[in-house]
């Protein structure tokens, strides 16, 4: 039954003492509707208000008859949750427009997963393609995710839920924001997981949502992640020869990582690793030849290229050609030494790149050596470092009278790099 077919008007006698001290009765009539308010009415005798009873319920019944004479299939009751949703809505949406997005966003799909069953089942499914270390770190931002929001289903997660994710993130003070850089990474890997997870699999009964909550999440554009960008930092040359120094005195086991991390401008992150790996076996450090081969499955852009072995890398390679590139109890040490030398992110290969771009005044080479594009290597490194720093940066070769690290007397001509 509809709303005003249930209005029932009443009429009821008020009676009240006028200014003069005169009583005066009225008739309050009452009971119906208009623009979703309770209406009433009075009048001084119970004449007009019978007669405005009679001329209202009519006016009703005829709105009431003129709503209900086109066909349709709904009964009653849904034509009043129909008119209700209408009113409620008024002028900003339609109700088709209300029950898409309520349908692709609070409905269940056929098979709900808890976030964490979700997480491990996208993992195991990455882990056929993805690097060892990548796929850390998309377990690392994905747990983060998981802690803040709780172990809900796959398609509860909502994009209200992300963003309060992404806000809540913060700098290593734990206290600053986190930069425009941090945001994107997390954000990029929260959506390629809620892409995956929205797929049809048959064999992990996806798809477990049916829309992307990371979709419409806004990405800093490179513009805006480059204006927080720290400058490049690179180490000068009698730093890193006192840096040597330390390491031939008080942790010869690290000599060959930082000597290939300096001089040669590996990734000391994952390619290192991934260098110490297979450099034995498959032969990867040729001092004949003068190359290290980095290979597809160790570069870090899954693009083979051939560092050039300059002389003095090529002597610190022979004198300590005992030790690993990743040694024992590595992490202790190396935190060490980088607290020491107070160390930033990258700082050896961006001392790489820089001292070499010094010297050979060529970014496109420096390209080729560090794996990068001609067009970061000119903005980023050229002209950063004098000529001079890079001949000594490049002349640092190891005294075994001393055990200490010095500048040699050959030219550079004498062992230039070459593009291979």
């Amino acid at each position: 039954m509809s709303e005003a077919s249930k209005i029932t008007l009443k009429k009821r006698p008020y009676q009240y003492q006028a200014a003069n001290g005169k009583y005066y009765t009225t008739f309050i009539v009452q009971g119906w509707k208009e623009n979703g308010k309770w209406q009433r009415k009075q009048f001084k005798s119970e004449k007009d208000a019978d007669v405005f009873i009679a001329d209202k319920t009519l006016e009703l019944n005829n709105d009431q008859a003129a709503k209900r004479s086109r066909q349709t299939t709904l009964t009653e009751e849904q034509l009043d949750e129909a008119e209700k949703a209408f009113k409620a809505l008024g002028s900003t949406y339609n109700l088709s427009e209300v029950v898409s997005f309520f349908l692709d966003n609070h409905r269940p799909p056929e098979f709900a997963l808890p976030l964490t069953e979700a997480i491990e089942i996208y993992l195991e499914d990455q882990a056929e393609t993805l690097r060892p270390r990548t796929l850390i770190q998309k377990r690392s931002s994905l747990k983060l995710f998981y802690e803040h929001v709780g172990d809900v289903p796959v398609h509860e997660c909502t994009q209200q839920k992300v963003l309060s994710f992404l806000k809540a993130l913060r700098a290593k003070d734990g206290i600053s924001k986190a930069s425009r850089k941090t945001w994107n990474n997390y954000r990029n890997d929260l959506n390629h997981f809620f892409a995956w997870s929205g797929e049809k699999d048959m064999s992990t009964n996806r798809p477990w949502l049916f829309v992307n909550p990371v979709e419409g999440v806004r990405i800093f554009t490179a513009k805006q992640v480059a204006e927080q960008r720290k400058p490049i930092a690179t180490t000068d040359p009698k730093q890193v020869a006192a840096l040597f120094t330390h390491l031939m005195e008080d942790c010869p086991e690290l000599v060959k990582y930082y000597a290939l991390a300096y001089f040669a401008g590996i990734r000391p992150s994952g390619e290192m690793k991934a260098l110490d790996q297979y450099a034995e076996e498959d032969g990867l450090i040729d001092l004949k030849t003068r190359t290290i081969n980095i290979t597809a499955k160790i570069s870090k852009t899954k693009e083979e290229r051939k560092v050039h072995i300059s002389e003095n890398l090529a002597q610190w390679l022979t004198a300590f050609a005992e030790y690993p590139i990743i040694p024992k109890n590595f992490d202790r040490m190396n935190k060490a030494v980088r607290a020491k030398f107070k160390l930033q992110h990258d700082e050896t290969r961006h001392s790489f790149i820089s001292y070499h771009v010094a010297v050979h005044r060529s970014a496109g080479d420096a390209a080729l050596q560090a794996g990068n594009s001609e067009s970061i290597v000119k903005k980023h490194y050229l002209r950063h470092s004098p000529a001079e720093d890079g001949n000594e940066f490049f002349s640092l070769i190891p005294c075994s009278k001393t055990n200490s690290a010095i500048q040699s007397n050959l030219r550079l001509d004498n062992f230039r790099y070459r593009a291979i």
